[in-house]
């Protein structure tokens, strides 16, 4: 990352982990920590979020070391190319593969709930084409967007909280661990798989005007961490931990049973302005981030128009596979999330360490061209 000019604020940066991370944290994390946890799912979170504040600071530990150009181009400077690529090799699996995880799960509830008569490959060159736009746009139009979706986004969040209040039963949440603590060891570990996705902001740094505090991080952290126990327990309130196993999307499941009066209903509409929020700017920033491992020199922050259409392109190559819902399902829940906490949990404490033992180095060099000075 050369030769760029720092166009984000940290508050910018965090506006678009929030709205794209939030994603994961709300519509594709629950139906699979439910499944894992049953009922302990609610109290998965609360145990597993301690855990994330430690992995937190190792991630402020790392962006606070590293210079401003990111931690990957000091890796690039100290150890080599070779061993930068050999580190960047599971970042880009992994933007890549939540990019199409993303993709093909917004596809299934498009085509299952709004767009069921309508033609898969129309509906992929539609958003293939609108994620094409947002990924070319750069960081900083995205970082903008958020600034305007996600504070509507918020709002709904917080009206189908409290419209269905009196829908929601808290006895539901117990009694807790009737099958013994293994659920809750299992459900720990899917919540740290979103949680951890923190770990973006050391791929963000290089685009940050100011230093990131801790403290945004803390605040980032708790709010994603809400995201997953706000509709994980409303939802066993309110349908029951069988019930709630069953569905597929148990947050869009809210809003279809969501009912103000008589008169008024069907209000799911809302779910659709914030899935596709949040899943395009996802998609569109993940895509970004891929794009630039392949790029030495950008304006702009802006990536070439003929390999973000190539990343695009492979993508909707994949798209256009037919892969069966169910097993797609059990790949992500068997596969995907747990590997996703693994990865993390390797990238936040090799590169620590990387960190340290160079911070190390140039004090005790420091130090030894000190006495030889003297």
């Amino acid at each position: 990352m050369q030769n760029l000019t720092k166009i984000l604020l940290p508050r910018q940066l965090l506006l678009l982990l929030i709205l794209s991370t939030g994603l994961l944290n709300h519509v594709i994390l629950i139906p699979n920590l439910l499944t894992a946890a049953g009922r302990d799912s609610w109290l998965s979170v609360i145990v597993a979020y301690p855990i994330s504040l430690f992995f937190l600071w190792l991630v402020y530990y790392i962006v606070k070391n590293s210079p401003n150009e990111g931690y990957f181009t000091l890796i690039r400077n100290r150890l080599g190319r070779t061993f930068s690529t050999l580190l960047s090799i599971p970042v880009i699996l992994f933007l890549f593969t939540s990019s199409y995880v993303t993709f093909r799960d917004l596809m299934t509830w498009l085509k299952a709930y709004f767009l069921a008569d309508a033609s898969v490959f129309m509906i992929n060159c539609v958003l293939i084409f609108v994620c094409f736009l947002i990924t070319l746009a750069g960081v900083k139009s995205m970082a903008i967007s958020s600034g305007f979706l996600l504070p509507l986004v918020v709002i709904f969040g917080i009206f189908i909280a409290i419209s269905n209040t009196s829908l929601k039963e808290p006895s539901f949440l117990f009694p807790l661990f009737a099958d013994g603590y293994s659920p809750l060891i299992r459900g720990v570990i899917y919540v740290l798989s979103g949680l951890l996705e923190i770990y973006i902001v050391i791929l963000l740094q290089p685009f940050s005007q100011e230093p990131i505090k801790f403290k945004q991080l803390f605040l980032l952290m708790t709010f994603l961490t809400g995201l997953i126990f706000g509709p994980l327990s409303a939802s066993i309130m309110e349908f029951g931990a069988t019930e709630a196993v069953y569905f597929r999307y148990p947050a869009y499941e809210q809003w279809r049973v969501l009912s103000i009066g008589e008169y008024i209903s069907h209000l799911d509409f809302f779910a659709l302005y914030q899935w596709l929020s949040g899943a395009l700017i996802r998609i569109g920033l993940f895509m970004y981030l891929l794009g630039t491992f392949f790029t030495n020199k950008k304006k702009h922050y802006r990536l070439n128009p003929k390999l973000v259409g190539g990343l695009y392109l492979f993508l909707f190559g994949l798209m256009t596979i037919k892969v069966e819902t169910y097993y797609f399902n059990r790949v992500i829940y068997k596969y995907f999330l747990p590997a996703c906490m693994a990865f993390f949990l390797f990238q936040i404490l090799l590169s620590a360490i990387i960190l340290k033992v160079l911070k190390k180095r140039d004090e005790k060099h420091g130090k030894k061209n000190i006495h030889e000075s003297t």
